[in-house]
């Protein structure tokens, strides 16, 4: 979990980023895997302080079964996506912007989806990506 800090008060946050270490690529079996996938529906579900959802995508593997599968769990809920659609770097402009529609065409039943080329050491993204997660946590600071 990580604080973001806020501009107005230092002391305190104005949202938390709550990650989901390793869900997609842990080794671990399968029996592990389905039992994470159950408690990772009904928190997404049944979180009333989610703000929204930042779903990582590998850009160069596109939406995967486990992707298909939590937008499944996302979709009723209403709230917010933003896809980052990772390792943007390693693909030219013209590709990102193939992948960003694909993504997005492949994700619509989700509704409120963005959908955002990011690298975070190309620095792809990564304004984007801010603006609206602060956005999501106090409108009222973002201009």
């Amino acid at each position: 979990m990580f604080g973001l800090p806020d501009p107005i008060d230092p002391e305190g946050h104005l949202g938390f980023l709550v990650d989901l270490p390793g869900y997609g690529y842990a080794s671990v079996a399968h029996r592990a895997k389905e039992e994470w996938a159950d408690v990772l529906g009904g928190y997404l579900q049944n979180r009333p302080s989610l703000a929204g959802i930042v779903l990582l995508i590998d850009i160069r593997r596109g939406v995967t079964e486990l992707d298909r599968r939590l937008a499944n769990w996302i979709a009723p809920t209403g709230r917010p996506v933003l896809a980052l659609l990772t390792k943007a770097d390693k693909f030219p402009y013209g590709q990102r912007i193939k992948a960003v529609f694909a993504v997005k065409k492949e994700l619509a039943d989700i509704g409120a989806l963005n959908a955002v080329p990011f690298s975070a050491t190309a620095r792809i993204g990564l304004e984007e990506a801010t603006h609206q997660i602060e956005n999501w946590i106090s409108p009222k600071v973002v201009p």
